[in-house]
């Protein structure tokens, strides 16, 4: 993995999604995010605002520098709409900076399970 690919983990024993800092950093460092998933592409989405509302995720880290979203339900719609993120584990997902706006896509057609970081 270079050092420069743009990253997360997602963990479907735990339904958490471990947004890597310098993934957040490429996108201007948001005070909030928004998760979105296409379902026809099988795409995760991070989305950075600046904007409090009751859709964002504030972006908070914890003292080790990691920033988690623990969400259950986005983990289980993925699996029974796209058939992906099957296996209990962690998966590394790298994605792609979108060109005008702050967003970053993950393909998740491909995602597969990864020893590295195992909790």
């Amino acid at each position: 993995m270079s050092e420069h690919e743009l990253t997360i983990r997602i963990d479907t024993r735990y339904n958490r999604f471990c947004i890597h800092r310098k993934t957040l950093k490429a996108i201007g460092n948001p005070a909030f995010v928004h998760l979105g998933y296409r379902a026809d592409t099988k795409e995760l989405m991070i989305i950075g605002t600046w904007l409090d509302d009751r859709r964002s995720i504030r972006v908070r880290y914890d003292t080790a520098g990691s920033f988690y979203i623990n969400s259950k339900g986005l983990v289980e719609g993925i699996r029974s709409v796209s058939q992906v993120l099957l296996g209990d584990g962690s998966y590394i997902v790298t994605g792609e900076k979108a060109d005008h706006i702050p967003a970053i896509s993950f393909p998740l057609a491909d995602a597969e399970l990864s020893s590295e970081g195992a909790e």
